[in-house]
């Protein structure tokens, strides 16, 4: 490439977009422009660096090895963009920012995010949205909301990893594990946890009843609390210090679901920190 020739950071960001949700669909909901625009803009990007950056032989959207290579140059130059403009521009106490977060994670790892955003920003005023992770998306599509602790979804490259937790079995009383139909109290269908304990009890023929589902975490640890139910809920949204609960191998074992940190539209930087940065503070 000439060392006179340009790069034009709005096309990068539109390019990181495009890498990080995985389509020019889901990206062109966040930026905010057209499917056709946001081809039109990848095709421009191409031609300023005269390499093709996707391998369209196929129907997925595949970086090609030119692509892999700007990848890791195009995050580094938007994040000393954005850190330069952010550290430009004043920052008061006035500043808000709005965080969505699901409740399985509103106890262990939200109040890592804001001890870290506060210490950028002393006197950052935070408003939190807590939610399911496919309402979190959509707020972040429509600008409501500007960072988002999410469930990565299957065979999905969004955002950055600060966490994989691990579905446990709870009871009050060991024999419960044993009673069947199982007594069950689920988190809400949407989440990950729910559908898959499902599948697991009926591909091993366990007879259960749904009692209850729902997206509040800690209505669930009080039901399970109460005795004669089992619960599951991805480790990371257990008190460390809950003590009288019984967990059990002897039930189907359970996935791994990832944690990951996002930010609105196609923006790689927040208060002078990039994603990279916040997701291995937080770890």
């Amino acid at each position: 490439m000439a060392s006179s020739k340009n790069i034009d950071f709005e096309l990068l960001r539109t390019f990181i977009a495009v890498v990080d949700n995985g389509s020019i669909t889901r990206a062109s909901a966040q930026v905010h422009r057209t499917q056709s625009a946001i081809s039109m803009q990848i095709k421009r990007l191409e031609a300023q660096v005269e390499q093709q950056l996707f391998d369209r032989s196929g129907r997925s959207l595949i970086l090609s090895y030119q692509g892999k290579s700007l990848v890791a140059y195009a995050r580094r130059l938007l994040n000393l963009h954005d850190e330069a403009f952010n550290r430009l521009s004043s920052i008061n106490s006035t500043s808000k920012i709005t965080i969505g977060c699901p409740d399985d994670y509103s106890t262990s790892l939200l109040p890592k995010l804001m001890a870290i955003l506060h210490q950028q920003v002393p006197h950052l005023h935070i408003s939190i949205i807590t939610a399911n992770s496919g309402e979190l998306r959509q707020l972040m599509d429509s600008g409501d909301i500007d960072i988002a602790i999410l469930s990565r979804l299957p065979q999905n490259n969004e955002g950055v990893l600060v966490h994989q937790t691990q579905g446990i079995w709870l009871s009050r009383d060991a024999e419960t594990f044993n009673q069947r139909p199982l007594p069950l109290v689920l988190v809400e269908p949407s989440c990950k946890f729910h559908s898959s304990v499902i599948d697991a009890l009926e591909k091993s023929a366990i007879d259960y009843q749904l009692l209850c589902d729902a997206s509040q975490v800690s209505l669930l640890l009080t039901l399970i609390g109460q005795g004669d139910v089992v619960g599951v809920l991805p480790d990371v949204a257990v008190p460390k210090d809950l003590t009288g609960f019984f967990c059990t191998t002897h039930l189907p074992d359970l996935p791994v679901a990832e944690v990951i940190i996002c930010l609105k539209g196609a923006e790689q930087n927040i208060l002078g920190l990039s994603l990279q940065e916040i997701a291995q503070m937080m770890r």
